[in-house]
């Protein structure tokens, strides 16, 4: 059975931007001392938030998805747009291919593989005062080979650490009841 990871992450210097903003009983989680994290009841696997849009006008927003063996991606939300994002799932048959290729309609070009690769620049994550170190890592895992067979289930542990969001890990909405870590707003 695969642990389904997903939630909304932003820099914890922006916490105070943010959290005034979010509805009373959100969970949220500290990651690190850079990262924070928040769900809603409306994260979904592989689908952020529609509010998100309007919460990065505070601050910028990355929303994390790992499903273990079914895929991981992210969207960097700022400003109200989607400045960068990134889905891979692992092992499409053809006809989920099929079915991907109609819901995004002219985008044959994002498909490699069977693999879904939408827009993942590297640079969009200066949003989140990341180094110059950090940014040229990213550019290096988002040009090489992310989700194909051997080490596929590598590319997300990589991203993760380039970040240093390792805690972000087996927790989504779902997963925050009772957990001694969460904190609510």
């Amino acid at each position: 059975m695969s642990e389904f990871t997903y939630g909304n992450i932003i820099r914890a210097s922006d916490k105070t931007k943010l959290v005034e903003h979010l509805p009373t009983g959100t969970p949220t989680l500290k990651l690190s001392e850079d990262w924070f994290a928040f769900f809603t009841p409306k994260d979904g696997e592989f689908v952020a938030s529609q509010q998100l849009k309007t919460l990065s006008a505070y601050c910028p927003i990355m929303y994390f998805t790992h499903l273990e063996d079914h895929g991981w991606g992210f969207e960097i939300f700022n400003k109200g747009e989607v400045v960068s994002d990134l889905q891979i799932m692992y092992g499409l048959t053809d006809e989920e291919v099929d079915e991907l290729l109609a819901e995004y309609e002219g985008a044959e070009d994002t498909f490699l593989d069977g693999y879904l690769k939408q827009n993942p620049r590297a640079d969009a994550f200066s949003v989140f005062d990341l180094t110059k170190e950090q940014i040229k890592s990213l550019e290096e895992l988002f040009a090489g080979n992310v989700s194909f067979e051997k080490g596929e289930f590598e590319a997300v542990e990589k991203f993760k650490e380039i970040l240093g969001i390792e805690e972000m890990s087996l927790i989504r909405y779902e997963r925050t009841e009772g957990r001694e870590e969460i904190e609510y707003i």
